[in-house]
């Protein structure tokens, strides 16, 4: 694997979700002030129902990123990709018309029916844009990805300055609706410039669906087990949320849901890197990976909790500029740990999974996690029916379900665990104790002391390594 293509690459997706990282940023501040509680609690509720819709591709475009990841485009063929283009429109728009179908006629609130509606069209719009992205991984176009990336930023960008601007001088009351139709908008004109872009596996002469049948039916086969496994994770990570929207009333979830998607935002950071790792650990191949299992993630450990540190910033504007949502501070202390420990089980652990073809095991150990967290959620929501427990229940589970899938690997593969689950507990439970013993000034200073000398004290050797490194990539460019 070259490293300095590697780490250009990283740097050109890092650089492009900096502008997503700072469009999250604005939106997870504007949009609560915009729609007020109740109308950003539906949609947040809308967000959180859009975290599963990868359910309805059902592996395939998995599939594809399995089979092809780090093919040259010359090595793939046209007619054949064709032919997924055309049958993979079809299957989605049947299943988003039966959803729509469905919203209809079910017997929930006219609020609950359009977000429902929304759902169903994002994701047919969704998972073609899906589909679009894995192929521009398969071939390692990754400043195309860069570049579509920008793109849905500007769009965002523009319709949360004119949503500020008309709640500003009181030109429209912007209500849930208008978020809902211009999310839809943004992924449409990104993925139509994805049909122009790749117009090679869309126009043209095609295979019939009928001959590539059995190609179609062993990509869902290979890719439903990955699918399946990255759902259940979506719903372990908002087992909270998903049970704090159920079990409580829109206001109280629209605080919580506040905090989670100020933390979120480390997703953003880190989702710039976890987008290439797949193909190069494919090109780096099973010994190499296996070696470097430990430094890697050893790696990825300190990165997270050093990115946690911008939980303070936001924490200082939450505090002084958003008075309505101060009661949303509280859970940032907890929600910004819980996801940096989400961030390594998805960006590594699950890599690892797919490129050792052990899938239905990670599957497996994450249903068990699921089935235990909601257990446990239920058992505590009848003893307290406080929020604030089932958000500082998310730690331990978290971490349980980090400990599960390293037990298997070390079974596995014989690597060291006990070093990075040590430092990844012990900086998890200190970030909370010290965020709720001190305010965030000193809290502040006192998390980044022990981070550092935390930090050297377990990584001393790798730190001093990627100072090297960072060294010679400066010079690189």
């Amino acid at each position: 694997m070259n490293n300095n293509i590697f780490l250009k690459n990283a740097i050109n997706m890092i650089l492009s979700n900096m502008l997503t990282l700072l469009i999250s940023f604005l939106s997870a501040f504007v949009t609560p002030v915009i729609l007020g509680h109740d109308q950003y609690g539906y949609y947040k509720i809308f967000t959180l129902y859009i975290t599963y819709v990868p359910l309805l591709h059902m592996g395939f475009v998995d599939g594809i990123l399995i089979k092809y990841a780090g093919k040259n485009l010359e090595d793939i063929s046209v007619e054949k990709f064709r032919s997924y283009t055309k049958f993979f429109f079809l299957f989605e728009s049947i299943l988003s018309l039966m959803m729509i179908m469905i919203s209809l006629i079910i017997p929930v609130g006219l609020p609950y029916k359009k977000i429902f509606i929304a759902v169903s069209i994002y994701s047919l719009l969704l998972n073609m844009l899906t589909y679009f992205q894995f192929f521009s991984k398969c071939i390692m176009k990754f400043s195309e990805l860069a570049a579509t990336t920008r793109l849905q930023s500007y769009i965002t960008f523009a319709y949360l300055a004119f949503a500020y601007v008309t709640y500003k001088f009181d030109i429209y009351k912007v209500n849930v609706i208008y978020y809902l139709v211009f999310m839809c908008l943004t992924v449409l004109i990104v993925l139509i410039w994805y049909v122009f872009t790749y117009k090679t596996i869309v126009f043209g002469n095609r295979k019939s669906i009928k001959d590539e049948k059995y190609e179609i039916m062993d990509l869902f086969k290979t890719g439903f087990a990955v699918m399946f496994s990255y759902q259940v994770i979506m719903f372990i990570i908002n087992a909270d949320n998903q049970f704090i929207s159920t079990f409580f009333s829109v206001s109280d979830y629209s605080t919580y849901a506040f905090s989670y998607s100020l933390a979120f935002i480390l997703v953003t950071v880190f989702g710039a890197l976890t987008s290439i790792f797949l193909p190069y650990m494919k090109k780096a191949g099973e010994k190499n990976i296996i070696d470097k299992y430990d430094v890697n993630l050893s790696v990825i450990c300190l990165l997270i909790f050093c990115i946690i540190i911008s939980y303070y910033p936001i924490r200082f504007i939450v505090n002084n500029y958003l008075a309505s949502y101060t009661e949303s501070a509280k859970y940032l202390s907890i929600v910004f740990p819980g996801v940096g420990i989400t961030c390594i089980i998805q960006s590594y652990f699950f890599n690892n999974y797919i490129l050792l073809k052990k899938m239905k095991s990670f599957c497996t150990i994450s249903l068990i996690n699921l089935g235990f967290d909601y257990l446990i959620y239920y058992i505590f929501y009848l003893l307290f029916k406080n929020i604030f427990i089932i958000a500082l229940l998310s730690i331990p589970l978290l971490l349980t379900w980090y400990l599960s899938l390293e037990l298997y690997t070390k079974i596995l593969i014989k690597v060291k665990i006990i070093n990075n689950l040590i430092y990844v507990t012990l900086m998890s439970f200190l970030f909370i104790f010290i965020n709720h013993l001190f305010n965030y000034y000193i809290g502040m200073y006192i998390y980044i002391l022990l981070y550092i000398i935390i930090t050297m004290l377990f990584y001393h050797k790798i730190v001093l390594k990627l100072l090297k490194s960072f060294i010679n990539l400066i010079h690189i460019y």
